[in-house]
């Protein structure tokens, strides 16, 4: 079986007020089940972590077409597409109970090292992971179209509670950032229906950057020199 699937019941902690999965919920979940599937096809930390490389997340398109609920539980399938030199291409689809479609997503990895930060050549530290994809097409804007005209600024703190154990910020907590300027009347009302997020560097624990943001067209806008962000609704 090519795919790698997980399934998980939504619980209090993964929702929002709505009582909707929490958008850097969904993307903890996707990466999980990444990790877990890099794991079971032979590349677990031995290969990486332990020799000081680090899974990272270059990409991310996700289109929701129902954001799974509180006591759902939903199936997570995930597979990897052909490596594209140094980046890892992966796929990702999430069901309800019902076995109805309702996440659908692509993502791209890269691996870095530990110490100069920089992206590093899998094949010169014997990294593999296998072609699964059975030929159903791989599909990734590769460039972020933010608007021009995004009229607020803000600053965006490292906190030490949104870093993880690579010493920067989790690159879910993008989300919930992006989400605490939007205003709750508008969160309430309206639901996501697509993530779209690219990843241009870490931000270390600690740091503070300014950070642009405004809405257009259906859609909140959010930009640094970390990352660029797209929710759609």
């Amino acid at each position: 079986m090519a795919d790698y699937s997980k399934t998980i019941k939504i619980r209090a902690e993964h929702v929002t007020i709505t009582q909707s999965l929490r958008p850097s919920t969904l993307l903890r979940f996707l990466q999980e089940v990444s990790i877990e599937h890099t794991e079971e096809l032979g590349m677990p930390r031995q290969f990486t972590l332990d020799k000081g490389l680090l899974w990272v997340v270059a990409k991310q398109h996700i289109e929701i077409l129902r954001m799974p609920r509180y006591d759902e539980t939903i199936k997570i399938n995930t597979w990897p597409s052909k490596t594209m030199h140094v980046l890892f291409p992966r796929t990702y689809e999430i069901f309800d109970e019902q076995g109805n479609l309702i996440v659908r997503g692509t993502a791209i990895w890269a691996l870095i090292d530990i110490n100069t930060r920089k992206m590093v050549n899998p094949n010169e530290h014997g990294i593999h992971i296998p072609d699964l994809s059975l030929q159903r097409e791989f599909k990734i804007p590769l460039s972020n179209k933010i608007p021009l005209e995004l009229e607020n600024d803000t600053m965006m703190e490292a906190r030490y509670s949104l870093c993880d154990l690579n010493g920067h910020v989790n690159n879910t907590c993008y989300l919930d950032i992006a989400e605490d300027k939007i205003p709750i009347d508008f969160l309430k009302s309206h639901e996501l229906k697509l993530i779209d997020i690219k990843y241009t560097h870490e931000v270390p624990v600690g740091t503070k950057l300014p950070m642009k943001f405004g809405f257009f067209d259906h859609s909140y806008y959010f930009v640094n020199e970390a990352f660029a962000l797209q929710l759609g609704y």
